[in-house]
């Protein structure tokens, strides 16, 4: 506990003479030229801008695709299969049912069942 309590003594303390004003006069001209000699040495060129913007970019890009992609797609319906996905309707004894014939051979309220998946009675 007290090596916390000196150690942000110590960043107080630096904290406090890093926003003291500058002084003035000749010694501040001559701070002021060595630390603009410095900023000139770490300038970014344009083809390190560029290059630091398509980083940034494409990092945004596959972020954003990742759940973006997924979240558009959710709102449209699967695309239809083919025709070959179903299975046809049958009777008790295993043929096919045609819709024409079974709905002109079976009057109105007729419950007769039809064979469904795994024979079972639909």
């Amino acid at each position: 506990m007290k090596l916390l309590s000196v150690a942000l003594a110590l960043v107080a303390a630096a904290s406090a003479s890093a926003f003291a004003p500058s002084p003035m006069g000749a010694q501040g001209r001559v701070a002021t030229t060595s630390k603009m000699a410095a900023s000139e040495e770490l300038y970014i060129d344009d083809e390190r801008r560029f290059l630091m913007n398509l980083i940034v970019v494409g990092s945004a890009t596959v972020t954003v695709g990742a759940f973006g992609i997924p979240y558009i797609a959710f709102f449209f319906p699967p695309g239809a299969g083919g025709g070959s996905g179903g299975v046809s309707a049958k009777d008790a004894l295993g043929n096919d049912i045609m819709y024409k014939e079974y709905v002109a051979a079976k009057p109105a309220g007729d419950r007769s069942l039809a064979q469904g998946l795994k024979g079972d009675a639909t």
